[in-house]
């Protein structure tokens, strides 16, 4: 079931519910609204801006949405983006470096790992930007801890309450905003979107009333939208009103989407729930601005398999990873234009593999932008595997660096001194990952 956070006011008074629709009881009212209530107080929020009375910002919607997709557990950077002609990189790899002839180059020194053909056509068509050597300044080789620093967007401290992604929609929201304006999948809301008014969902059946024997209640049954607007009517408290006005709202707005929200079966069945909700949102017309998906399994420490070992755990999730990318993009058609995604993990591997067939956790990782507005090719600075960092890819580009530049060139302004405090966060920090 989505959540979000829920408005502060007065407490509501009580309320009685009324026979609706022929004889629709209390009693059943409320048996079958044991899972609406939570749908309705999940799918509506309303800013208490709105209506006790605060100023707009005059940072108005640009169209375009961000999409945040994070590979939990820390994901190979030198997998997915092979360093070419490195002899470092073949001798300290053994069975499972991705060989030069193999590789799909991208420039004279990088190429992706063989399995991303879609990430390859999209680097073709200049809609791919790769960062190597990227990644948070925290050493930290906690996955917990590293994931939540990097969320967070301040390395330095780990007492931040809300995250960089909450922060920004903060820093620019209007008095009162879409509801659907923020939207995380999963159980629980990604830690970048914590502190804002962001819906987290597991899928877009949880963003539909539902009833008693999965039966879905959405805006064309008059017995239980009736029996929902008298309840809110009633309330004394004027926040509580509004937050049932728009909840019902939504759901009538979500209900065609809903109703259609099957992933296709041409999507891959790992990665795809992932990204599947935010696609069908943004194809009906949801104005979604900031999203997070996680794509987790990337904690590669053994048996990783060869480069071009189809079914070999490396191979497997590369390509899921590209699979779902190109399935994103392939179905927004022109509207994918409009949305950009940044593709991190929370740190890379080392650069030697280990006895197991695999690699222990790492430092630097590679970061990818994909989609609109950006501008391709391999950016920012590229150290070598010589001058590593004790074993590990030196973090030379700051992951920072690639938000900051894509928050201010696709998404509504905004100081981002406080999303991202301690950092300079200016154009000369920027890698060009963006076209300007």
């Amino acid at each position: 079931m989505p959540t979000v956070p829920q408005p502060v006011g007065p407490a509501a008074a009580p309320v009685a519910v009324p026979l609706v629709g022929g004889g629709l009881s209390r009693r059943r009212f409320l048996a079958m609204a044991g899972g609406t209530a939570g749908a309705l107080a999940a799918v509506a929020y309303v800013r208490p801006s709105f209506l006790l009375g605060g100023p707009a910002s005059a940072t108005p919607a640009t169209g375009n949405t961000l999409v945040q997709v994070f590979l939990r557990g820390g994901a190979d950077g030198l997998s997915l983006v092979p360093p070419l002609g490195d002899a470092t990189y073949q001798s300290l790899r053994p069975g499972i470096a991705v060989a030069d002839a193999t590789a799909l180059p991208l420039d004279a020194r990088f190429g992706l790992h063989p399995a991303a053909t879609q990430l390859k056509a999209l680097y073709d068509q200049g809609r791919l930007a790769v960062v190597p050597a990227a990644g948070s300044p925290n050493p930290s080789r906690s996955h917990f801890e590293a994931q939540d620093l990097m969320e967070k967007g301040t390395p330095s401290t780990n007492t931040t309450p809300d995250g960089w992604f909450g922060r920004w929609m903060n820093q620019t929201a209007n008095a009162s905003e879409e509801t659907l304006r923020g939207v995380g999948v999963g159980y629980g809301l990604a830690a970048a979107l914590r502190g804002s008014a962001s819906v987290a969902t597991p899928d877009l059946s949880s963003l539909a009333l539902q009833g008693l024997d999965t039966v879905a209640w959405t805006g064309g049954n008059g017995e239980m939208t009736g029996a929902l607007a008298g309840m809110y009517a009633a309330s004394t408290d004027p926040l509580l009103k509004a937050q049932g006005a728009a909840a019902l709202t939504v759901v009538n707005q979500l209900a065609p989407i809903a109703a259609d929200g099957d992933m296709p079966a041409d999507w891959p069945t790992e990665f795809g729930p992932a990204l599947w909700p935010i696609a069908r949102l943004i194809a009906g017309g949801v104005p979604v601005e900031a999203a997070a998906a996680d794509l987790g399994g990337w904690d590669t420490h053994d048996n990783m398999g060869a480069p071009t070992n189809v079914n070999g755990d490396m191979h497997r999730l590369v390509a899921e990873l590209d699979a779902v990318i190109g399935a994103f993009f392939a179905y927004l058609g022109a509207a994918g234009d409009k949305v950009t995604l940044v593709v991190m993990s929370e740190f890379g591997r080392r650069i030697a593999g280990n006895g197991s067939g695999g690699l222990d956790h790492g430092h630097g990782q590679c970061m990818f932008v994909v989609g609109g507005g950006v501008a391709g090719g391999v950016k920012g600075t590229w150290p070598g595997l010589v001058d590593n960092d004790h074993g590990d890819v030196r973090v030379v580009n700051d992951y920072r660096a690639v938000l900051s530049e894509v928050l201010t060139t696709r998404m509504r302004p905004a100081d981002l001194g406080p999303v991202f405090p301690g950092f300079d966060t200016s154009s000369s920090s920027w890698l060009g990952v963006c076209a300007p």
